[in-house]
This record gives C-alpha cells, sequence and structure tokens, in this order.
C-alpha cells in the first residue's frame, strides 16, 4: 500500500501514464545499446490533494542491471 507523503493518506493505484500526441506511455530501459526495457510506468494518486507518485510493476529487475 502507497501512503501519500502530505496526507498520510492511501494512494489510489494502476492508473497509467500517458503522453499527449502519439506516444503510448512511459517505459523504463537499461543504459546501453541494447536498452532492456525494466517495466511499464504506473502512476498512484491521493484523491484528497492529488499527489502523483511514480512506480513500476516489477522492481526486482532494477536490480539486476
Amino acid at each position: 500500500m502507497r501512503k501519500c507523503i502530505r496526507c498520510e493518506i492511501e494512494l489510489k493505484e494502476n492508473f497509467d501514464v500517458k503522453v499527449e500526441g502519439a506516444a503510448y506511455g512511459l517505459k523504463i530501459t537499461k543504459p546501453g545499446i541494447f536498452k532492456e526495457t525494466l517495466g511499464k510506468v504506473h502512476c498512484a494518486v491521493c484523491p484528497s490533494c492529488g499527489y502523483i507518485e511514480f512506480y513500476l510493476d516489477d522492481p526486482s529487475k532494477i536490480s539486476e542491471s
């Protein structure tokens, strides 16, 4: 469970992150020539103040980089 750093209440999770225009969201990749994707970026939102927090579904791939 993610909590708002301002309000200390539970964030609403699993929102997709989209970029205006032709792009279809954000992806995090490892540095290098063959840029392996580490995961799709999601967003959690505070229903009270609007604070947003980005996260990956599976952060274990980060430690492998």
